[in-house]
Order: C-alpha cells, then sequence, then structure tokens
C-alpha cells in the first residue's frame, strides 16, 4: 500500500519538478486534442449537411412514352405515334408509392394573355407570348426544383388549382399585375380557340442565368426565363381543347423525399403491375445530388485522413519525447527497481505521469476547440455556427486518447525495462 501510495506522489512530484517537459507535453496535447476536436466537430456537420442534401437536391425520376414500341399512323398533321399516354390512373398509382414526395406533369403551349381590358400582356418577347407550362404542381416543375425560378410572392399551382397563373415578376411589373387580377388565356386566336379565364397567384423571380450551361438545358430557346409562365393543369387542357393530342400527357416528373433512396424508389415503381413498362420509358434525374454528394463524401475522406495523419503524427512524436523522457531517467529507474518496486509499479508511475497532464489538457481542449472549430470549418466550406463540438466527441477523444498516451508509455518503456535494475546502473557509470 505504501508503494501505491508514493507511486502516486512520486508522479506528481517529477510532473511539478520538470515542469517545462511537462508543459511541452501538455501544449503538444492540448494542440492535438483540439485539431481532433474540431475535426470531429467538421465531420459531423458534414454528415449533417449531406442528410440535409439527401431531401432537398430535387432527386426526381421521369416516366414517359416509350415511342419505339408504339405504332404509327398518318393524319392531316403527319405521322404520329399511337402509343399510350400517361394517365391520371398512372400518376396516382406512382404517388402513392412509399418515397414519393410528389409530382409534376405539364402540357406546353405558347398561349398569348390579356388583361380585363382586353389588352395583351406584353414582355420582352417579340412574339408577345409566353412558354407556358399547364403544371398539376409547379412546385414540382423542374424549373422551380433545380433552383433556376423561386417563387416570390402568391403560392403554387396545386391540384385544387384550377385556374391559376404564375409569371414573372419583372413581367408582372411590367404590365401592373398583381395577386388576384384576372387574366384571360387564349391558344391561338386565329384558331377558334377558346379564351380561358384565369386568376394570377404567383410571381416568381429567375435566380439562374440561361445562357450557363450548368442550369441544364430547357427546350424553349425563343422564350427568355422571364418571359416563361405557369397555369394550371385544367387551365392549359382548356386552352387545348381543338388539338387531339394537346391535353395529353406525355411525361411525369415524380421526386423523391430521400434522395440516395431514388433507384429503391424506382424498382417499386416498376412493380406496379397495372402499368404496361413496354409503353414507358423511365429514367433517374438525380445527376445534382450526385455530383454535390460526390464533392462532399470527397470533403469527408479529406476531414477523416487529417485526423488519422494529425492522430499517427502526433502519437509518433509524443511516443518519441517520452521515450528520451525515460531514457533521460535510466538511473532513476534502476534505483527504483533495486530497492524493490517492481517494474509494472515504475512503468504505472509513468502512464500515471502522462495522465496528470492529460487531465487538464483534455478539457481545456474542449472549450478551445469549441472557438478554434468554427474558423476551421469555414476552411472546408461550412458555416461556423454548424460546426459544433458536442460533449461525446470530448468523451470519444479522453477515452480514445488515454489509451494511445498508455500505449506510447508501454512502447517508449520497453528498453527500459527489459534491463535488469544492476544493467541500468552501470550504464549510468
Amino acid at each position: 500500500m505504501k508503494h501505491k501510495t508514493n507511486l502516486g506522489i512520486r508522479a506528481f512530484l517529477y510532473t511539478a519538478r520538470k515542469w517545462k517537459k511537462s508543459l511541452l507535453l501538455f501544449c503538444l496535447l492540448l494542440s492535438i486534442t483540439t485539431l481532433v476536436l474540431s475535426g470531429l466537430a467538421i465531420a459531423d456537420a458534414q454528415e449533417e449537411q449531406t442528410e440535409e442534401l439527401r431531401g432537398v437536391t430535387g432527386a426526381s425520376f421521369t416516366v414517359e412514352r416509350n415511342l419505339s414500341t408504339g405504332g404509327w399512323a398518318s393524319g392531316n398533321g403527319g405521322s404520329y405515334s399511337t402509343q399510350e399516354f400517361i394517365t391520371d390512373e398512372m400518376l396516382q398509382e406512382i404517388s402513392f408509392v412509399d418515397g414519393v414526395a410528389g409530382y409534376d406533369a405539364a402540357l406546353v403551349a405558347m398561349p398569348g394573355y390579356y388583361n380585363e381590358a382586353g389588352e395583351a400582356l406584353v414582355n420582352g418577347n417579340v412574339i408577345n407570348s409566353y412558354y407556358t407550362y399547364g403544371s398539376i404542381n409547379t412546385e414540382y416543375n423542374q424549373l422551380f426544383s433545380s433552383g433556376r425560378f423561386e417563387l416570390v410572392e402568391g403560392s403554387h399551382i396545386t391540384e385544387n388549382v384550377k385556374n391559376g397563373l404564375i409569371i414573372s415578376k419583372e413581367n408582372a411589373e411590367r404590365n401592373g399585375l398583381k395577386i388576384g387580377d384576372k387574366i384571360r388565356g387564349i391558344n391561338d386566336p386565329n384558331n377558334n380557340d377558346p379564351e380561358v379565364d384565369m386568376e394570377i397567384v404567383g410571381f416568381f423571380d429567375v435566380v439562374a442565368d440561361k445562357e450557363d450551361e450548368a442550369d441544364m438545358y430547357d427546350a424553349a430557346t425563343l422564350w427568355d426565363y422571364a418571359d416563361y409562365a405557369f397555369c394550371s393543369f385544367n387551365a392549359m387542357k382548356e386552352m387545348a381543347v381543338n388539338y387531339e393530342d394537346g391535353n395529353k400527357l406525355t411525361e411525369a416528373h415524380f421526386f423523391v423525399e430521400d434522395a440516395a433512396q431514388l433507384d429503391n424508389v424506382i424498382a417499386e415503381v416498376q412493380n406496379i403491375s397495372s402499368i404496361n413498362w413496354d409503353h414507358f420509358i423511365i429514367s433517374a434525374n438525380d445527376e445534382v445530388y450526385q455530383n454535390i454528394s460526390s464533392a462532399l463524401s470527397d470533403t469527408n475522406t479529406l476531414v477523416t485522413t487529417l485526423i488519422v495523419v494529425i492522430t499517427v503524427v502526433s502519437m509518433v512524436l509524443i511516443t518519441l519525447i517520452l521515450s528520451m523522457s525515460i531514457h533521460s531517467r535510466k538511473r532513476e529507474t534502476g534505483i527504483l527497481l533495486a530497492v524493490g518496486i517492481a517494474k509494472s509499479a515504475v512503468i504505472l508511475q509513468y502512464v500515471l505521469e502522462t495522465l496528470l497532464i492529460a487531465v487538464v489538457a483534455f478539457p481545456l481542449a474542449y472549450l478551445s476547440s469549441k472557438q478554434v472549430a468554427g474558423t476551421l470549418g469555414t476552411l472546408f466550406g461550412k458555416a461556423s455556427e454548424s460546426v459544433i463540438v458536442l460533449p461525446e466527441h470530448i468523451l470519444l477523444v479522453t477515452i480514445a486518447g488515454c489509451i494511445l498516451l498508455i500505449m506510447a508509455v508501454l512502447l517508449s518503456g520497453i528498453p527500459a525495462m527489459r534491463l535488469k535494475p544492476r544493467q541500468i546502473l552501470s550504464q549510468m557509470e
């Protein structure tokens, strides 16, 4: 018992007496632990960002007619495919599959719009018409879901909105329009097409530059993005009543809740037996998610690699410092062994000396890392407030750190502990 008591006292006294060495080891442990804790916080922020990404990147799949498996016929307008169209029943069945967040299907036309005074709504297009999507759910239209357009006023068009119209904020101001104004739309006045009454329910701003290839290809080339419009699916069908296939769906876009589950959702959809999948093509649209996910994965790998490298290099450095310290204490070690103190007790003293320093360094590192982590996180593209050092981080680092320090002491003490007391003392003569 006396030896055990003396062991603890000796460890404390040596740590205090050799304060310069203790301070060096303390600063090293403080720096290492601060960096590792910051790295863990950044990795957690990265994981959280990845989880958020899975639900907000607009990963979707498209269902469209497979014209290659359909027949062809001729009419007044030339040849046309006799392949079946997408039906309301198909839309409902697919939308009920677990993991599908919502969908949009649209008819596209280029109608003109008129205010209550009968004046045509002008825009920046010399054609003086609007490239219009007759959408079921504009929130899930690819122009909005991809971030190219942003609804800045009013509300989106849904299945329950039968006569809604959304135009750009720019054209609303150009024509002196506000939410709730009544508008009449007509597909082609020269073709005796009907006039359809609508109400403005929202305005959008153009976020993307259409000339930028990164903003994805769009079919309309004669219309600027500001001259696009969105009307209710029902209103578009009424405007296209004179066109045989003008009110039939050729494709639909379905958005998933979790981008990582896109393939599983598609597989589930393809198991719907009531749909003849020879007549339709289903394709995944997750390029944005895959690109961003790959970038985040690379960053996560870099953070993990840095943590491992810092830990390994630091432990090598600590082991070298401890080895030199123990080597310089050969005479002390020999005397302790000569008076009957077991080798295990001597090693335990060295362990206690190191852990006494760690007990002070680890809590201070927890406090310092709270200040450092946010700054380091910005170097990896993270908002500083999103990089948070948690109690579980310090718990993990403390346990792992103590184990590694004990291993470092054991490795450092192997050369001295292999010798007998007389051999140690004779080397010091």
